[in-house]
């Protein structure tokens, strides 16, 4: 897991990530076992029978340990940021050098940076579908990740985000040709703080829902077929989409209240480099109190975008040695 956040300022908008990275293990714990044999009656017996199907279940994925530091804040463009939380990679390759592939591919062309972000955005979760369908054809799953493509209009002086999402394998019998593993959304323009990973605080506190109905509901149908041994081959593809528009209308997730949002429009681009680290420090201090492995923290590279483009501020200098 991790931390990256977008906050919108009246003329430029502030871009942030951490640097952990969380490596997880399937794991097994004794409370765990003891539980499960408590659960058959079978606590105090000397000899148990348990099918492999059984101990499998057992097995849960749990963060293990940590490495810093890792890439997860890149430029795109002039005017354009990038940010990633999840898995890093897809297959051999980092999604850091399939940006810069992709840049590199596209750098050719003269007029390719005059096409609006909406294009540029689709051109490239075209390119990542490539990718991922080879990886999953070769090693068979690919493992989430999320990306906020951020982006500040010179004209306008407004910032656009869009938010993508590269799903994991769920297997066949809900990916059929027409699945895409790798999907996209604009932002709603009246959202001025966006982040993703380990957000649960700063998310609460603007009043927003901590995930997506859509990202939620596959794995859902998924568990259920494996529970009532259902097959799940007859679900259309668009059945997913379908469900998911409904959970979210019979929730009616509620939005940032007004006095809060006019607050927030109003953010300069000092306040929102502020509000950035804000809300990233405070899901570093709160996970210093669980008694889990960190999964958020290391360097901070925080980045700023406004006329004169693209900047650094903090997070990637070398520096001299403590």
């Amino acid at each position: 897991m991790t931390f990256i956040a977008s906050v919108i300022a009246k003329k430029g908008v502030a871009v942030i990530a951490d640097s952990l990275a969380t490596f997880s293990e399937n794991v097994v714990t004794y409370k765990r076992f003891i539980d499960y044999l408590k659960d058959r009656g079978n606590a105090n017996a000397d000899e148990i029978r348990i099918s492999r199907n059984e101990i499998t279940h057992l097995f849960k994925k749990r963060p293990s340990h940590t490495r810093d530091y890792a890439e997860k804040l890149f430029p795109f463009d002039k005017y354009t940021a990038i940010t990633l939380a999840g898995a890093s990679q897809i297959g051999d390759k980092t999604i850091e050098s399939l940006i810069h592939e992709f840049v590199a591919i596209n750098g050719e062309d003269e007029n390719y940076y005059s096409k609006t972000i909406a294009t540029r955005v689709k051109d490239f979760c075209r390119f990542v579908e490539g990718k991922v369908r080879a990886c999953i054809a070769a090693k068979g799953d690919i493992g989430k990740s999320i990306l906020l493509v951020t982006h500040y209009e010179l004209i306008t002086e407004k910032t656009i985000i869009y938010r993508i999402v590269i799903d994991e394998s769920m297997g066949e019998s809900l990916e059929g040709d027409e699945w895409k593993y790798v999907s996209y959304e604009k932002i709603p323009e009246d959202r001025y703080v966006v982040s993703e990973g380990q957000n649960l605080i700063s998310r609460r506190i603007l009043g927003e829902k901590s995930y997506s109905s859509l990202e939620v509901v596959p794995h859902i149908i998924k568990e259920m077929g494996k529970d009532f041994n259902l097959s799940l081959k007859s679900i259309p593809v668009d059945y997913v989409q379908q469900l998911a528009d409904k959970i979210d209308l019979r929730l009616k997730h509620k939005k940032v209240d007004s006095i809060m949002q006019e607050s927030l429009s109003k953010l300069s681009l000092q306040q929102a480099v502020n509000m950035a680290y804000l809300f990233l420090k405070m899901e570093m201090t709160f996970q210093t109190y669980m008694e889990k492995v960190p999964t958020v923290g290391g360097l901070i590279k925080i980045a700023v975008i406004d006329k004169q483009g693209f900047r650094y501020i903090t997070g990637h200098n070398i520096l001299k040695p403590y």
